[in-house]
């Protein structure tokens, strides 16, 4: 109760007169998610994302400011999963999958429950909704703002060859607002940190040219596309976003320990030392070479087609145009005679 809109506005005070509440969830790190588009994801110390399920609708809450609500007459199934780190609550209408993850201190008899309260509802009378499914809650914002256009879609993004088993939607939607359109996406990796080293990067503990930046709301990622190596560095108050192109680097180098990988990009000016957690060592390695080739195909020399000089015609060939000439008489003998010499001399 100490943090979220609990703090401020209990959350009956967002619904309807009539209306009753029977279950009520809540996680801290995983947000909302529709279509594999999640809201509300990431460490943050001052709002949990909320699922309210009434009698006549699913309300959603995160951000500490967003909320939408999908009535029940939309829902086509409800289904329940649950774990030892977190369960599942999730909902298909005709159009659209949401899914909410919720903390373990709930039961997970309780969210089974829930999945077929949904579900027995009587319905009768109930219409599913025009138009949009949910509706922004009032008094909050919507969780789903509409995508700028300028935003790649997971569809054209993701069709990439190679690409690594640990790219998935879900991770796309974590990384998509630091690529440009039109890239596309080979191996994603996740850690905690991203070491700059080189070019006033800034002192550490050691008195050396290099400077740590560590995920402070969310884990640091590095997506490696068909034109760079992009990372993301989640902070507090943003993001903080670097992109090394392949023409910019001089080696790529992979060391594995027993626990973490660590991948070195290195330019002129700079090097990066990225901590990967995941995925595991072999697409580490793959991801490493694929970045060689990227690099080496990026450094090839434009190479520029002479066109072939045009060559002098043979004088012997020509010698034997001339005769076919005289013998026909379009050329005299003297004239003849006279190119003839000529054509020997080029010999």
């Amino acid at each position: 109760m100490q943090k979220d809109l609990l703090a401020t506005n209990p959350v009956i005070s967002y619904l309807r007169a009539e209306e009753q509440p029977e279950h009520f969830f809540y996680n801290d790190t995983k947000g909302v998610t529709r279509n594999g588009v999640t809201a509300g994801d990431g460490n943050d110390a001052s709002y949990r994302s909320l699922c309210i399920v009434t009698d006549e609708r699913l309300l959603f809450f995160t951000a500490g400011s967003k909320g939408e609500a999908l009535p029940i007459g939309a829902v086509s199934t409800a289904n329940a999963s649950s774990g030892h780190m977190k369960h599942r609550l999730t909902i298909n209408t005709s159009e659209n999958e949401y899914m909410f993850y919720i903390n373990n201190s709930i039961d997970g008899d309780e969210v089974q429950a829930c999945a077929e309260y949904i579900e027995a509802l009587d319905l009768e009378g109930v219409t599913e909704p025009e138009g949009d499914e949910t509706s922004v809650i009032d008094g909050l914002s919507s969780i789903w703002e509409a995508e700028l256009d300028e935003t790649p879609t997971a569809e054209d993004a993701l069709k990439a060859d190679p690409q690594g088993g640990y790219v998935t939607r879900d991770r796309f939607e974590k990384v998509k607002g630091v690529l440009d359109p039109g890239e596309k996406v080979h191996f994603i990796t996740r850690g905690s940190t991203v070491d700059v080293e080189g070019s006033s990067a800034g002192e550490s503990l050691f008195g050396d040219d290099r400077s740590r930046k560590s995920g402070t709301s969310g884990w640091v990622r590095a997506v490696i596309t068909d034109q760079r190596v992009a990372i993301k560095i989640p902070q507090v108050l943003g993001n903080d976003e670097r992109s090394v192109p392949y023409s910019s680097l001089t080696s790529v180098d992979l060391d594995t320990g027993l626990v973490n990988k660590r991948l070195t990009l290195q330019t002129p000016g700079q090097t990066y030392h990225v901590e990967v957690h995941e995925p595991g060592k072999d697409e580490v390695r793959r991801a490493s070479r694929f970045i060689r080739q990227q690099v080496e195909n990026a450094n090839q020399p434009d190479v520029i087609q002479q066109q072939p000089a045009e060559s002098e015609p043979d004088p012997l060939d020509q010698i034997e145009k001339l005769k076919d000439l005289n013998s026909s008489g379009a050329i005299s003998d003297e004239e003849f005679e006279e190119k003839k010499q000529d054509l020997l001399d080029k010999l």
